[in-house]
């Protein structure tokens, strides 16, 4: 069949119009693939551990399955019960002990910040880092790079320079104690000071604080963490009760 003169124009003229349509269409696919692209590079990567999803099972084997290990007083039950509530895990102390749950699996990368969500329901009795009694319900260790600095005592091991996140009863919120062992590389930071049982978020700039306490010698990669009760030189009955929900690295 032939086409008349017009039709054949017409038929002609639409082919460009249909290529410039599915140019176009094309076009915006394609800007839409890299928006997103873009926006999903943009978020910062997270490593957290969130400790409300228990369900079931022991509580060793639900913190192990976490890649913690214990240490210490943690691995005595007589001594430091670990519970998993509404409140995520809770950590207490029966007398006088110190325990960790050691984190290792967290690789070598730098992150900007640490948010800790937690509380404390009891300080241990005359806990104060002010008065040299450095004790706490609970503290967030968080160690950088690889480098081992002396602990200051043939009992204590060497390990990376280190900073002990913990809630205070009385201390400076934000000032860098020192300790009895690694004065060289361990610092200990109040973050708050919530009433008993009440849940806080703390946040810490890491690497802000890090220069800001070690200068350029420590290493800005974070390379593990831990979980600790201490109450080895409390007064009285030595017993401390906290709680911790969320750990979160932002970089």
């Amino acid at each position: 069949m032939k086409l008349k003169a017009g039709q054949a124009r017409a038929s002609r003229g639409a082919v460009p119009y249909v290529f410039a349509m599915f140019a176009f269409v094309l076009l915006c696919a394609a800007v839409v693939q890299s928006l997103a692209t873009s926006a999903k590079a943009d978020q910062p990567v997270i490593y957290a551990v969130d400790f409300t999803d228990y369900r079931s099972g022991p509580i060793h084997t639900w913190l192990q399955s976490k890649g913690f290990a214990f240490e210490r007083d943690a691995n005595d039950a007589a001594s430091i019960a670990f519970r998993a509530g509404a409140q995520g895990l809770e950590v207490a102390a029966l007398k006088q002990a110190q325990g960790l749950l050691i984190n290792k699996t967290i690789g070598a990368n730098s992150y900007s910040a640490i948010e800790i969500e937690w509380g404390v329901g009891r300080h241990p009795p005359g806990a104060s880092y002010e008065k040299k009694v450095n004790n706490e319900a609970i503290m967030v260790h968080v160690f950088f790079g690889s480098e081992k600095k002396a602990s200051g005592s043939m009992f204590a091991p060497d390990i990376p320079y280190f900073i002990g996140f913990f809630l205070c009863n009385g201390d400076r919120i934000g000032h860098p104690y020192q300790g009895r062992y690694y004065q060289e590389g361990g610092r200990y930071v109040c973050l708050d000071a919530p009433a008993p049982g009440r849940a806080v978020v703390s946040h810490f700039n890491l690497k802000e604080g890090v220069r800001a306490i070690f200068g350029t010698k420590a290493a800005e990669s974070v390379t593990g963490y831990s979980i600790q009760v201490d109450t080895t030189s409390s007064t009285g009955d030595g017993k401390s009760s906290a709680f911790i929900k969320r750990i979160r690295f932002v970089s």
